[in-house]
């Protein structure tokens, strides 16, 4: 069981580093960069499938694909625009938000009734709407790439199914949006790209497919209430990031809302975990 909680830990992690990628790779436009995840993504799902099990894409396997494809096309679309167009902060403000999510769903769903949660949900919306008001600024960027990944997550929490192959069948419904947006829509072409570019570029797809089965297969067998102690992880590699290699501004109102809601899920997380000894491994 421990190993599930270091792929989510390892996955989390990642997804808090991965802007360094975007700031050394160079000026390329988020649309690109797009069609070079998913591309390079596929790829990278299609050999590793190849090494373990052979591939076999059934018509029912791609159809049951195209929830998770749309949630996942626009959580990768989003976050390539943020962290592009100078929305550091903000796309890692979507992963902060994120557990906020995974907490309120549980109550939507009865799964979880406790006062405590109620409490942790109702203080971190009040923190949230505060700092809209506050700074005038609504996180529209990072709450669609929050709400996109949380329908994923769930979307394969309910299923069940593996999430190498359910991958491959994700980035290759995308492929064609790939194509089109690389030779018609996009002004950059990997065909005018140098191999040590191009080596660079299709690293992404390594960074992109890690944390993501990583995330999914260790989410199936942890308990749904401990993911937002890992979900914070991120969130704050990611502010540092956007504060000290990007340069970004952050307002007072904006930091204390990130250190506020910090506080709320680690003290939120470590009472349960004091409550129950076996919680990590429950």
């Amino acid at each position: 069981m421990f190993q599930n909680h270091l792929k989510i830990l390892v996955s989390n992690f990642i997804w808090g580093s991965i802007p360094l990628y975007f700031f050394f790779i160079g000026e390329y436009s988020p649309l690109f960069l797009l069609t070079v995840q998913i591309t390079s993504a596929f790829f990278a799902l299609l050999v590793l499938t190849y090494l373990f099990t052979p591939i076999r894409i059934k018509v029912q396997d791609i159809k049951r694909s195209m929830v998770p494809t749309v949630f996942l096309s626009i959580n990768w679309g989003g976050y390539a625009f943020a962290i592009k167009s100078g929305y550091v902060i903000e796309a890692s403000y979507a992963y902060l938000i994120l557990p906020i999510l995974f907490l309120s769903v549980n109550l939507v769903l009865g799964k979880d009734r406790q006062l405590s949660t109620k409490f942790c949900v109702a203080l971190t919306l009040i923190i949230l709407l505060l700092e809209c008001l506050l700074s005038g600024v609504f996180p529209l960027i990072g709450l669609g790439i929050a709400l996109s990944f949380l329908g994923y997550a769930l979307w394969h929490t309910k299923y069940q199914l593996n999430p190498i192959k359910n991958l491959l069948h994700e980035t290759l419904l995308m492929l064609p949006v790939s194509f089109v947006i690389c030779f018609i829509y996009d002004d950059t072409s990997l065909t005018t790209l140098k191999i040590e570019s191009l080596s660079a570029l299709f690293l992404l797809g390594i960074l992109t497919v890690t944390p993501l089965a990583l995330f999914v297969s260790g989410a199936k067998k942890v308990n749904f209430k401990i993911l937002p102690l890992y979900q914070f992880i991120s969130p704050v590699i990611g502010m540092l990031l956007g504060i000290y290699l990007y340069r970004e501004p952050l307002d007072t109102w904006r930091l204390t809302a990130y250190v506020s809601l910090i506080l709320t899920l680690v003290v939120y997380n470590l009472y349960h975990l004091n409550r129950r000894g076996n919680h990590l491994v429950s």
